[in-house]
């Protein structure tokens, strides 16, 4: 099974690079928007399959937007 760091990474089109003890999130303004929300889901408790769910649809909206 793949990490969800690594599925909410490739739907959102982010990198996220662990140096030292700061986590560094690039790629577009509003896609950091949608992980960083997905991320803070997880440690809060919900379940994955609800968040990666929340994730790709949110992430077909901005899509069909552009």
């Amino acid at each position: 099974a793949e990490c969800m760091g690594c599925t909410i990474g490739g739907t959102t089109r982010i990198r996220i690079v662990l140096a030292d003890t700061k986590v560094h999130i690039m790629g577009s303004y509003q896609n950091i928007r949608v992980a960083r929300r997905a991320f803070s889901e997880l440690i809060m408790g919900s379940p994955a399959a609800k968040v990666y769910n929340q994730l790709r649809g949110t992430m077909e909206r901005i899509d069909s937007s552009f």
